[in-house]
């Protein structure tokens, strides 16, 4: 069980890294790109610790090539609220995902669960730095 909490764990800042990966240079605000590449860092970090701890977990990303061409096809006439509301959705969607997980397993191991919690406080802190740019 804790292989899959850490896998989908892994797939959602996967999922968020390369997201900010292709969205980054079509942002035109300073300000939220800063905020974007910061969470990019918070993502990245937390990949590393998780895959440290973690090193037979896979660490890929499900369904790459149709996430990638989805991101392409939402950004290809866009504006800066437009990416804003794309990466808010995923961050919610991914913490949706991993909230579902933990509610209906009963024997996770409490690192998984601190893992979690910090994916989910680091999506929170970037959903609301986000908000206003929507």
């Amino acid at each position: 069980m804790n292989e899959t909490c850490i896998e989908e764990l892994l797939n959602g800042l996967n999922m968020g890294l390369l997201a900010i990966d292709h969205l980054i240079d079509k942002i035109e605000d300073s300000h939220l790109r800063d905020i974007v590449l910061h969470q990019r860092k918070a993502y990245g970090d937390l990949k590393n610790k998780i895959t440290q701890d973690y090193p037979q977990a896979e660490d890929h990303i499900k369904n790459k090539m149709m996430l990638e061409s989805m991101i392409e096809m939402k950004t290809l006439l866009t504006d800066d609220a437009k990416i804003t509301k794309m990466l808010i959705e995923g961050s919610n969607q991914s913490v949706m995902t991993m909230t579902h997980l933990l509610n209906k397993e009963e024997h996770v191991d409490q690192k998984v669960k601190q893992y979690t919690d910090e994916f989910e406080k680091i999506s929170q802190k970037y959903i609301t730095e986000l908000k206003p740019f929507l």
